[in-house]
């Protein structure tokens, strides 16, 4: 039988819309989405709703999203509702908290005594990888639980960390629940849903999304978090977004210190020179802010992550590269690949540090 309180909070996380900016307002008017389903048309919401969400309101029914709600139990996806025991806690009092949320993995690495976000740079420096690795390791092994957007870069590698010890992670989408983006990060999603973490997002399987909606998760990444941890990040940075909301939901931020010279360092370093964050070379002040006591450190190394698996054709790709600058087209012909497969191969070896994109679409060894 289908769930009518469910069907409602679906109802009313379309008429809301991305983001859910009204939600904790109407819902303090209103109650639930069902007292407001039934106030539709009887009563004047128009100081209360734009003028799109009025309009969604009088064109949409709860029985709207039964097969939206079908689709996501074949699916093995959970609908978490606002409502639910299993809502994150940290997210539920916030009025931009989204009404529903979609969820694979084990539902639990929501609710965590202890949850820090690690985010920074998709295209980061092998410092500023090593320094994730270390700093994410040791946060995993303490048991905390690391978030981040499950894309490539420094959120993979916080990832990796948890799913290496065996500790919880969240990722957060800003794409519909059903689409891995990167698509490389398809098995590290598979590992964490199958370990003990859990993969959400605010957007319904199948939904069409824009650029926009990862700045939207952005939100989420640090409302789920007791402390934000910026590895690598430049000033002007979807990274800094995240920080930018970690400030207004009151979330400590830490940042590690980086190279003065490199504009990869420039975000963490401004935060650090400006009093926006603490120092963390490594996990122990994040730890003894959470109140956890950081194990003793053997040595005083890096760890290093481990090589990259690459896929079939960034292997073709790497047999192609040259230290002679090369376009698109000449390497995809090498490498017998199409453009398209060429193109997301060479993203690949970059983001694994093997190639290096110059001016023009160029590309060598690196």
């Amino acid at each position: 039988m289908t769930d009518r309180r469910q069907l409602e909070w679906l109802w009313f996380s379309a008429v809301l819309g991305a983001g859910a900016a009204h939600c904790g307002q109407v819902l303090a008017l209103y109650g639930s989405p069902g007292e407001l389903y039934d106030a539709v048309g009887k009563e004047d919401m128009s100081g209360l709703l734009t003028p799109a969400q009025l309009r969604r309101c009088e064109t949409l029914t709860p029985q709207r999203f039964e097969p939206l709600l079908a689709r996501c139990e074949r699916m093995g996806i959970r609908v978490l509702c606002l409502d639910e025991e299993d809502y994150p806690a940290r997210l539920a009092p916030l009025s931009d908290a989204p009404p529903v949320l979609f969820c694979t993995g084990d539902v639990s690495a929501l609710s965590q005594p202890a949850a820090v976000a690690m985010i920074g740079s998709r295209r980061p420096s092998s410092y500023g990888v090593e320094a994730a690795a270390l700093i994410g390791s040791q946060l995993a092994q303490a048991g905390v639980c690391l978030v981040s957007g499950l894309a490539d870069g420094l959120d993979s590698e916080a990832h990796k960390a948890a799913v290496a010890a065996g500790a919880p992670t969240v990722g957060v989408l800003g794409t519909a629940i059903d689409k891995t983006y990167p698509a490389i990060n398809r098995r590290l999603r598979s590992e964490m849903e199958h370990g003990c973490g859990a993969v959400i997002s605010e957007f319904a399987p199948g939904e069409a999304t824009g650029a926009g909606g990862f700045l939207l998760r952005n939100r989420l990444i640090a409302a789920l978090s007791d402390a934000v941890c910026v590895v690598e990040a430049r000033q002007k940075s979807g990274t800094m977004n995240t920080v930018n909301h970690a400030k207004r939901y009151g979330r400590t931020v830490f940042a590690v210190p980086g190279a003065i010279f490199s504009p990869l360092c420039g975000g963490t370093n401004q935060l650090l020179d400006e009093g926006q964050a603490h120092a963390a070379s490594s996990a122990a002040p994040i730890l003894r802010h959470l109140g956890i006591e950081p194990a003793p450190q053997v040595a005083c190394r890096r760890a290093r992550p481990a090589a990259p698996t690459l896929s079939a054709e960034a292997k073709a790709m790497k047999k192609a590269l040259t230290s002679q600058a090369q376009g698109l087209e000449p390497l995809a012909k090498a490498a017998g690949l199409s453009a398209g497969q060429a193109l997301a191969a060479l993203m690949e070896l970059e983001v694994s540090g093997i190639a290096v994109s110059g001016a023009g679409g160029q590309y060598r060894r690196a």
